[in-house]
């Protein structure tokens, strides 16, 4: 079963881990101040996992649903001209 984004969000950390790891489509990779930061779809919302590069550890799982949180992202992509 899909869950949306509220119903992912009240979800306990262990919760939200364990759907993140069964659902989610990876979409692109980013690094920023000490962290790597993967995008993934789920479905209905994207969600970012943070990993500390020093200790090549989760630190955070971030979902979201706008597209102004996307904007990091298009920096990566290069479309050649038409």
């Amino acid at each position: 079963m899909r869950l949306s984004f509220l119903q992912f969000r009240d979800l306990s950390y262990s919760e939200q881990a364990a759907y993140f790891s069964a659902h989610r489509t990876y979409l692109a990779r980013r690094y920023t101040a000490g962290f790597t930061v993967h995008l993934y779809y789920l479905g209905s919302f994207f969600c970012e996992e943070w990993i500390c590069q020093t200790q090549n550890e989760l630190r955070l799982l971030r979902p979201f649903t706008g597209t102004e949180q996307l904007l990091p992202y298009t920096e990566l992509v290069h479309l050649p001209s038409l």
